[in-house]
């Protein structure tokens, strides 16, 4: 039986960073970043996109603090995904520690410009690939 594709996202104050898995369960993709206008229209796109592209989950990456404890920027994650889930969204959390980093790492060498365009969709994918590596 064929699995459903997850979809991940890495949520900031002007940008979301977005990432697909295939329906195994076993790629993930880099899909694209969605330039924020205000709640309630990003969460349309995003409900939108899930369903287009046939994901049954959502992963919403968390910035949790390095203590381990959540901050206002959690806080605001958590506001947003009650948006979605009041649009019958299925939404889980993922520590998202070091993701943006990590993207930066990956991205070093290139233009600012396409650091910009590609860093929180790729923060988005390692989000997910985290996620799939340690849950499925």
């Amino acid at each position: 039986m064929e699995k459903k594709r997850i979809m991940a996202l890495d949520v900031g104050e002007k940008r979301i960073g977005i990432a697909i898995s295939d329906p195994t369960g076993t790629v993930v993709s880099p899909l694209m970043t969605y330039k924020r206008k205000d709640p309630d229209r990003d969460a349309d796109f995003v409900v939108g996109l899930l369903r287009e592209k046939g994901a049954e989950l959502l992963l919403l990456g968390l910035p949790v603090l390095p203590s381990g404890k959540e901050g206002t920027q959690a806080a605001k994650i958590r506001e947003f995904a009650k948006k979605l889930e009041e649009r019958g969204i299925r939404v889980e959390f993922w520590d998202e520690r070091y993701t943006t980093d990590m993207a930066m790492e990956i991205l070093k060498g290139r233009s600012i410009k396409e650091k910009k365009e590609k860093r929180d969709a790729l923060a988005a994918a390692l989000i997910l690939e985290e996620y799939l590596r340690v849950k499925i």
